[in-house]
């Protein structure tokens, strides 16, 4: 089952902090009416399954509650509502020596439904912040590196809020993110928390939410660096470990901007900024202790089913020999009853079994294609230091050792968007080029994950196409095509247009179903049918994740403009 909720947090280890979170779960359980374990096992209650496992070695103590109970479709649902469908809420508690841990997982069904599209969707029911979350960071003193998880928006007011803020962005102790964000003009601070409060809907022992008064907005964007400022009305997701200073470090650190903000319903941000730092928590690499101790609790948790059963039979053979009829009919019912619910968790974690080797083999795809991609880069990484290091030596020759070493001025530096939003809204900075695709599809692209990466992939594509038109057009380069215009050195222009592909396979090409996804609407003086099949595209991602495509036609030799068709997910192939 996809995860729908993660928080892992630490605390500080004590003698009894297993026991009192023992506590503090025991009066969750008891709120929902079902009995707490005293002892490691399994209890069932009107389909409502609890159980309790412990794990413990020379170095850890700790302990797991599981809770797997049925779950309704939410309101909105209108498809065909399942009895079957469960879900699991695990809380682990983790004593070390030095360290302890509180991590809580939601593990939800799925909901395949249509949307308003069309699309067959299929993705994990929302949850929002668990209740047992929220009475855990009332009882404990809580945090996540030097972050700690507020249930409210924290507003940073003075310059040591400021300093404290930066320190908290740096730390590579942190495993949530930091979602930051500051007045539009004209709007009080106060409000804005409320505001971003409801962006930040159920992201509770997630992540941390904090919003910049605008009398500090200037001190702050200055300690972080240009590259990961943030404007006012905007809100920047900072993942951990970010580098304070370093422009090229943006990429990891998403931007929501003040117009998306300002024009998308709240609820869909809430959504949005939910579901991608579950997605990135889901991911990520458990700390060690966390791992040692999920492994001991797993192989624990599969040998009490077992026991279970032994002791059962030992039961029934017990009773038999006392021939007491009713009860040996109701201990074999008991046993078939827990022999049909083994059978039952091993088909489903035979399910799960080929979902990880499909997931695997996607992933090894996916490997491939990037270290093709890499070795890409590599190549042309090495022949552009190769240039600047040529171009220092013939500079010094000319006696110009100051500009041999000059660093690069403002002027000189690309100024990439933060996100697929800011990209749509900027693109008419590129004169040459003509965006006819849909803006929402592309700006829907920001809803995935890495997306960063494929957003200064596409600018830079879009800044060669620029300069390729420019250069043919006043005839300072006459090479011919795109492809030719990538491949030659010999001309002034940018040529940043990594993944580009001159057409489709042949499967494409020869199918209609999927030439009719790639068909724009273009003008007249392009077309006389007003539309056109456009095969040129760029690979902006790789793999099966999203794996966004730009498709554009060349339209330089007619009236020196290239056509901007197509920006979104992957379209159709015979693979995807």
């Amino acid at each position: 089952m996809p995860i729908s909720y993660r928080s892992i947090l630490s605390v500080s280890p004590s003698s009894s902090l297993i026991d009192d979170v023992d506590k503090v779960v025991a009066v969750w359980l008891e709120s929902k009416r079902l009995a707490p374990p005293v002892q490691p096992g399994t209890s069932i209650n009107e389909g409502q399954e609890v159980s309790r496992i412990d794990w413990s070695n020379a170095v850890v103590a700790s302990r797991r509650w599981q809770l797997r109970e049925h779950w309704d479709e939410p309101n909105w649902f209108s498809g065909e509502r399942r009895p079957e469908r469960i879900a699991v809420t695990s809380i682990t508690v983790v004593q070390g020596r030095d360290q302890a841990r509180i991590w809580v997982d939601i593990d939800a069904p799925l909901l395949r439904y249509t949307n308003r599209l069309g699309e067959e969707i299929s993705e994990a029911q929302e949850s929002g912040t668990p209740r047992v979350m929220k009475a855990l960071i009332a009882a404990f003193e809580i945090n996540d590196g030097a972050a700690h998880p507020f249930t409210d928006p924290l507003v940073i007011r003075t310059s040591n809020h400021v300093q404290e803020l930066a320190g908290i962005l740096a730390d590579d102790q942190r495993i949530g993110s930091c979602l930051v964000s500051s007045p539009p003009q004209g709007l009080a601070t106060d409000q804005w928390v409320k505001i971003v409060a409801g962006m930040t809907r159920g992201i509770e022992g997630m992540a941390t939410a904090y919003v910049v008064d605008p009398e500090r907005l200037t001190e702050f964007n200055a300690l972080v660096g240009a590259g990961l400022s943030i404007g006012a009305g905007s809100l920047r997701t900072f993942q951990p470990a970010a580098k304070l200073g370093t422009p090229s470090d943006a990429f990891r650190h998403r931007v929501l901007s003040a117009r998306k903000i300002r024009e998308t319903p709240l609820k869909r941000i809430a959504r949005m900024l939910r579901a991608a730092e579950v997605r990135r928590l889901a991911e990520l690499r458990l700390p060690t202790i966390l791992r040692d101790v999920d492994y001991g609790l797993l192989r624990s948790q599969r040998h009490q089913p077992l026991q279970r059963i032994e002791d059962l039979k030992a039961e029934t053979e017990s009773v038999a020999g006392e021939r007491d009829i009713e009860r040996a009919l109701k201990l074999n019912e008991r046993l078939a009853a827990e022999l049909e619910r083994q059978k039952k968790e091993a088909l489903d974690a035979l399910e799960e079994a080929i979902g990880l080797m499909t997931q695997l083999d996607d992933l090894k795809e996916t490997i491939e294609l990037m270290e093709m991609e890499t070795a890409e880069v590599a190549s042309r990484a090495d022949e552009s230091q190769d240039t600047v290091e040529a171009l220092r030596r013939r500079l010094i020759g000319l006696k110009a050792v100051s500009d041999a070493y000059a660093p690069l001025g403002d002027d000189e530096r690309t100024v990439y968007p933060d996100s697929f939003d800011d990209l749509v809204d900027r693109v008419h900075e590129f004169g040459q080029l003509c965006f006819l695709g849909d803006a929402e599809t592309a700006r829907s692209l920001d809803d995935h994950p890495n997306m960063t990466v494929a957003v200064h992939k596409a600018w830079d594509a879009l800044a060669s196409l620029q300069d390729y038109a420019a250069l043919t057009l006043d005839g300072s380069w006459s090479g011919g095509g795109i492809y030719s215009y990538i491949n030659d050195g010999g001309h002034t222009g940018r040529r940043r247009l990594l993944g580009f592909r001159p057409t489709e396979s042949e499967t494409v090409l020869n199918n209609s179903r999927m030439l009719a996804q790639r068909t724009v609407v273009v003008p007249a003086d392009v077309h006389p049918s007003g539309q056109l099949i456009m095969t040129a595209h760029v690979a902006l991602l790789n793999g099966r994740a999203g794996a966004p495509r730009m498709y554009i036609y060349d339209n330089v030799a007619s009236n020196g403009r290239v056509y901007v068709g197509y920006l979104g997910e992957h379209l159709e192939t015979a693979r995807y």
